[in-house]
């Protein structure tokens, strides 16, 4: 059987700022196990100096 991979992208339906803090962990859903909270992992680190998605959008542009 062979390998294989489905990605789907969407574009946003809400403002970049909900995006934003549910990235950041600044706001908690209420469908969240706040338990495993503790489980999640950084993949992917801020470029020195930048504290928030968007300013690191805006370093990257």
């Amino acid at each position: 059987m062979a390998n294989f991979v489905v990605l789907h992208l969407e574009k946003a339906k809400r403002a970049n700022s909900k995006m934003s803090a549910h990235i950041e962990h600044t706001f908690i859903a209420g469908n969240v196990d706040e338990s495993r909270i503790h489980l999640d992992r950084e993949l992917i680190a801020f470029p020195e100096g930048v504290k928030s998605r968007s300013a690191a959008i805006e370093h990257r542009i």
